[in-house]
């Protein structure tokens, strides 16, 4: 037992101590951010945007993997344009907390469930970021074997089958491989997140366009499937009233696919040198970056479908499969190995900032809020990394698109109620003022406290949210027929289970008040305004604070500096 306490006290964070409330349940990493680390310009989220939201595999197999779901072209495009609008405006609302107190998610989310019920969220949070981790890693390893096969065919060679027939050795040694590169990225700090940006953003956007233009000029336009899905995807062209339920099931799932990145935000938008920063840069490029690239997608896999006859019946819906299946027309030719090496590279270092700026940035942040004495967010993307050999996104990926949709629809069932009972709870409840020092309070003294460390009016409306989606879900898991009426709630299960979540969480507060609605710290505690221990007096500091505990009434609060 001695053994083991030694051991935790050595790899105990080492964190500034400057006297702030609750120095045991934060570190440099989950406490406010001071303006030092707070580096992200609008033009710093347009490039977060472009690598971590659109320019990558997910924004480039957004449209091409609904074509599954029966729809045409244009109709498939319909459902991205006015999806990802609205993702965009959830975007700007979700991270509004972050922008404005410098707080990461699971910090915020104490707020409406309380500083031990929000436990149950960052839990969720955490399992959802182990899963899209590993899974960004497997494209990652993608990206990397069909690289590497362009350097050297022989390499495809490594085709023994693993896993049941969902991995080969050439894949899992990609996996390996990609693993082992994106490790030292891990140790660039996220306000340090610009460079790297750039350079994917200037390897991956000149690559899909250029793959544009060379699938178009071969074809000579956009392919047969613009026209005619059925005849070429193997799919059944939705009709009648499936055809509208199937336009819903789409929109919803562009939200629910991006879901989990919705609902994390702040922890991005925290690193927001002013609170507007973020809001044109979100509105304007989460829709657009993943409207263009996933147009170019359907029109790549459309002219696929006429280039490669070989692969008839298949939708060639990932960029890397496409990529193999060029190099494979050709025979191997060095024109075309040098198309793909460079392709499959330009994606491959995307999915760097997808693994390490998305959802390591967000997992590891998760696990450093659940245990801020033993893991920084460094620590806990590493921890990431190990557990996504344990996850195995290969059985997850490798089972057909409409499995893959059924994945990412099912996300939604859960986040949307959590994301609705935050909503409800800052800007209807709150009005957008917190308490800083007490959201870091894990004692009885906290107004965040509730009853025992949680709020029952935020688990009763998440159930409330999700339990009129869970059998649409379950069936369509099970892959039986469609039960009536719950299949078409389960189609909707983000935005539906969203609202309900936020009615019903201001109804509760309604019927039984929050105490402490509408205060906040008189000082500044945590430097958030440049200097800790300040008392914030008619805008200015008025130094006399000594960290001690002890507070001062004052007017205006520090919700009017920040």
């Amino acid at each position: 037992m001695a053994f083991l306490k030694d051991a935790l006290r050595r790899v105990e964070v080492q964190s500034s101590k400057d006297g702030a409330p609750g120095s045991g349940s934060l570190n440099d990493d989950t406490r406010p951010l001071p303006p030092h680390r707070r580096t992200y310009g609008p033009w710093q989220f347009v490039t977060l945007w472009v690598i971590t939201g659109s320019f990558n595999i997910g924004g480039w197999t957004t449209g091409s993997s609904i074509l599954a779901l029966g729809l045409s072209v244009w109709q498939c495009m319909l459902t991205v344009i006015i999806g990802n609008v609205i993702v965009g405006v959830l975007c700007v609302l979700s991270g509004a907390p972050g922008a404005k107190w410098h707080i990461g998610f699971p910090i915020i989310q104490r707020a409406s469930w309380g500083v031990r019920g929000s436990v149950f969220v960052v839990l969720q949070r955490f399992f959802l970021a182990c899963i899209w981790f590993s899974t960004q890693v497997y494209w990652g390893g993608q990206c990397l074997r069909t690289f590497l096969t362009a350097l050297a065919p022989s390499f495809r060679n490594l085709d023994k089958s693993l896993a049941g027939g969902t991995l080969t050795t050439g894949d899992f040694t990609a996996f390996i491989i990609f693993t082992i590169l994106y490790l030292p990225l891990i140790w660039i700090a996220p306000e340090k997140y610009k460079v790297p940006f750039l350079i994917s953003c200037a390897c991956i956007i000149p690559t899909i366009f250029a793959l544009l233009v060379w699938f178009t000029a071969s074809a000579k336009g956009g392919g047969d499937l613009l026209h005619d899905v059925s005849s070429l995807a193997g799919v059944r062209q939705a009709e009648g009233s499936h055809l509208a339920w199937m336009l819903i099931l789409g929109i919803c799932t562009n939200i629910s696919s991006i879901s989990v990145h919705i609902f994390v935000q702040s922890d991005y938008t925290r690193f927001a040198r002013r609170p507007k920063d973020q809001i044109l840069a979100q509105l304007v490029m989460v829709p657009l970056g993943t409207i263009v690239t996933a147009l170019i997608g359907i029109i790549c896999t459309s002219c696929a479908a006429k280039l490669f006859p070989e692969q008839a019946g298949t939708l060639l819906w990932e960029p890397y499969r496409l990529l193999d299946a060029l190099q494979l027309h050709y025979h191997d030719s060095s024109g075309a190995r040098a198309a793909v090496a460079f392709s499959s590279f330009a994606f491959m270092v995307a999915q760097f900032g997808m693994v390490v700026a998305n959802n390591g940035l967000s997992g590891g942040m998760d696990i450093a809020s659940l245990l801020p004495r033993y893991f920084t967010i460094r620590r806990g993307m590493l921890f990431l990394a190990a557990v996504s050999f344990i996850t195995q996104p290969w059985q997850l990926l490798n089972n057909g698109a409409n499995k893959f949709l059924v994945v990412l629809g099912g996300y939604g069932v859960f986040i949307g109620p959590m994301t609705g009972v935050m909503f409800s709870d800052y800007f209807l409840v709150r009005r957008r003022v917190l308490k800083l020092s007490d959201l870091y309070t894990i004692e009885p003294s906290s107004i965040y406290y509730y009853r025992n460390g949680l709020n029952w009016r935020a688990f009763v409306a998440w159930t409330s949210g999700v339990w009129i989606t869970l059998p649409g879900f379950v069936r369509q898991v099970q892959g039986g027929e469609a039960l009536p009426g719950w299949s078409n709630m389960y189609y909707m299960s983000w935005p539906l289970g969203t609202l309900i979540s936020l009615l019903t969480y201001y109804i509760l507060y309604k019927v039984a008040p929050i105490k402490g609605v509408g205060i906040s710290d008189d000082v500044d505690y945590f430097g958030v305004e440049g200097g800790a221990g300040a008392l914030v007096i008619n805008g200015k500091e008025d130094g006399s604070w000594k960290p001690s505990g002890e507070k001062h009434e004052c007017s205006p609060s520090l919700t009017d500096k920040v």
